[in-house]
């Protein structure tokens, strides 16, 4: 079911679609922004969560997008995760078609005609001395680019009876009077919705008998498919008769020399007639702005439940997850975790390489095990796992491969020039006959052609997921070197004290996260452009000027190919300003965390007295040596709100058991 937002004029109606599917987009955007952001602070640990993990030899990541720890928190924040994820799939399916256009074409009919046509005082009969009537009248191979069908359109009309009625028409002024030029522009459409029928008066023969030379159908190609002729529905406009060439290539020849403006003798079948002026019959447009109810009920729906969950995961959750990095340093320094003791200098590379044995179990010594400091510049894409960059990086390249070969397929299957001005042309998310897909055996419905058209939108989600999540990963641990560099306060989800500051991002500050959700918004609305849903409503305009639907609406998909360079040329970007932000290094100082629980705690087990106190948290502090090595020569590394040194290269540290 289907309801119309609007129904006037064409542009009219291209303008109210761009806005409203630039608003889907924002909203679509901000609705994906939103359900990552709840699904972080989902899969976020609680204390409790961690201590259990680290009891177990388990560490959990704290402040990024995690899958990893989904095994060790609740089943009720699991399923809410799992929920939101899930939901942001059909959404995005389905988004970009709540809100469609459709495009009305007219059928209509050209005649070429001598002037004594529509300058005789009356006519009752045509002399029709073109094309011989009867092999009109018995179906000429016209092909029916609208409705993908062999056209009857000269089957069911009565051509002279046609003739008769324009004449009439022309003669009691309801027909607009168009110089070359003018007609020109007026009728060079691939769609024609503000105008019908034609009457070519030229110039040939000069008998004062009205003579029809010959007719043309106009919602059609026009041409023999034997020929392989090139879908272009005003070819009859260009004189030049090579069916391998598009007449839009030449337009510009032609309106430069209008006045001696000849038809093409190709598409009446008899020599080039020489237009002296035309006669336009004028029609009312009836393009549309649409909707489907049945999908906007799926999407109400799943809005109302991402709506839901975003609000129990805001005021609902009754545990304390540690969603940043400071909320984990701060629970670290208020309630020491003893599993993680005397090992200051272990960072996220020697727990995964299995180099530091972190963990204590029972019967077994926790003596510390010291570690030499060496100053290293680590690059941001070290913070961030293989198995991230990897999944981001081959989503990436496979929807850049997959564009690629469509790209190339939908060039190749271009009838006519291919050359990039011409691509241009074709426009962004434009319809054109040329880009219309003719499915074989594909979807014919509404529903059916919005599934297809939105296939990668999903997929994009994923990217957006992954892709959030490296830039999240690099960031957060910036924030952790900084305590290696600096003194500073602690960013917290609570309510904070002291020193500390409010969070009101988790650890994608706004300067990264709002261009990352503009490219975002960007790729899907480009994506959007590139393959898109058709609706075309064929109309004849009759000569009671009555508008009678003789086709019901046509669906299928369009394709952009400029729209799949630009999306080509987007992912590209993303890719290589990933790459260079992962480029940058960090400071030398305070072990790479890159996320890990252990890191974390492991950092911060202070001198014994401090912990006496636990006001520290509240406090700014900064990470470095609060004890030189003793008769061992082994020191401690820890936060600190005294005054810490920096640590001394080859210099062992671990701290007190």
């Amino acid at each position: 079911m289907r309801g119309t937002l609007h129904d006037g004029p064409c542009k009219e109606v291209q303008r109210l679609d761009v806005v409203a599917h630039v608003m889907i987009n924002i909203f679509s955007t901000v609705i994906l922004a939103s359900s990552n952001y709840c699904m972080q602070c989902m899969s976020a640990p609680t204390r409790t969560e961690i201590d259990k993990a680290h009891a177990q030899g388990v560490w959990l990541d704290i402040g990024i997008p995690s899958m990893r720890n989904l095994r060790r928190i609740s089943g009720k924040r699991v399923l809410v995760w799992t929920v939101l994820g899930l939901s942001s799939l059909p959404l995005h399916l389905l988004y970009n078609s709540v809100i469609f256009s459709s495009i009305s074409t007219n059928n209509y009919v050209a005649l070429a005609v001598n002037s004594a046509f529509v300058d005789a005082p009356h006519v009752n009969n045509v002399n029709i001395s073109g094309y011989p009537f009867d092999d009109v009248r018995s179906g000429l191979p016209f092909y029916d680019v609208t409705s993908h069908n062999r056209s009857s359109y000269y089957n069911e009309f009565n051509i002279q009876a046609k003739a008769i009625g324009l004449y009439k028409a022309a003669r009691n002024s309801s027909l607009q009077l168009l110089n070359n030029s003018a007609c020109i522009q007026a009728y060079a459409h691939d769609y024609l919705s503000d105008r019908s029928d034609l009457l070519l008066v030229t110039s040939a023969n000069s008998t004062s008998i009205p003579t029809l030379f010959s007719t043309v159908t106009v919602n059609s190609v026009g041409t023999n498919e034997e020929i392989a002729c090139v879908p272009d529905m005003y070819f009859w406009i260009c004189a030049n008769p090579r069916c391998s060439d598009l007449c839009q290539s030449h337009l510009s020849e032609v309106l430069a020399d209008a006045e001696h403006w000849s038809l093409n003798p190709y598409a009446f079948y008899m020599a080039a007639l020489k237009v002296k002026y035309c006669l336009s019959q004028q029609t009312q447009e009836h393009c549309k702005l649409q909707f489907s109810l049945q999908i906007m009920i799926v999407v109400i729906v799943i809005n109302t439940l991402k709506m839901v969950l975003m609000l129990y995961a805001v005021f609902g959750l009754k545990e304390t997850p540690l969603m940043t990095i400071g909320d984990a340093v701060a629970s670290f320094l208020n309630e020491e975790d003893l599993t993680t003791k005397g090992r200051c200098l272990v960072s996220k590379f020697d727990i995964k390489a299995n180099k530091l044995r972190w963990q204590y179990r029972d019967g077994e010594s926790n003596a510390p095990v010291a570690k030499e400091w060496m100053p290293t510049k680590v690059r941001w894409s070290r913070a961030v796992s293989r198995t991230r960059w990897c999944s981001c990086g081959l989503m990436i390249s496979l929807a850049v491969t997959v564009c690629s070969g469509l790209l190339g397929y939908g060039i190749h299957k271009l009838k006519g020039p291919k050359d990039l001005g011409t691509l241009w042309r074709i426009g962004v998310g434009a319809v054109s006959v040329r880009t219309v897909i003719d499915w074989p055996e594909g979807p014919s419905t509404l529903v059916g052609n919005v599934l297809l058209a939105n296939l990668a939108q999903p997929i994009l989600s994923l990217i957006y997921f992954t892709y959030n999540g490296i830039f999240t990963c690099m960031l957060a641990e910036r924030e952790w070197n900084r305590f290696g560099q600096k003194r500073g306060g602690l960013r917290v989800t609570s309510i904070p004290s002291g020193s500390q500051r409010s969070s009101y991002f988790l650890q994608l500050p706004y300067r990264f996260a709002i261009p990352i959700m503009l490219l975002s918004g960007l790729l899907h609305w480009l994506v959007s452009q590139s393959i898109f849903l058709v609706a075309i409503e064929t109309r004849d305009y009759g000569l009671n000027h009555y508008w009678d639907v003789t086709d019901p609406e046509t669906f299928s998909c369009g394709y952009s190919p400029i729209a799949i360079i630009f999306v080509i040329i987007l992912a590209v970007f993303m890719v290589l300003f990933g790459i260079g932000i992962g480029m940058k290094r960090y400071g030398p100082g305070i072990p790479v965390a890159g996320s890990c629980s252990v890191v974390l705690s492991a950092a911060c087990h202070t001198e014994d007295e401090q912990f006496a106190s636990s006001k520290m948290a509240s406090k700014p502090f900064q990470w470095g040596v609060v004890r030189s090595g003793g008769a061992d020569g082994v020191g401690h590394c820890a936060m600190s709100d005294a005054t810490v040194t920096f640590p001394q290269r080859s210099m062992s540290y671990a701290g007190k058991s």
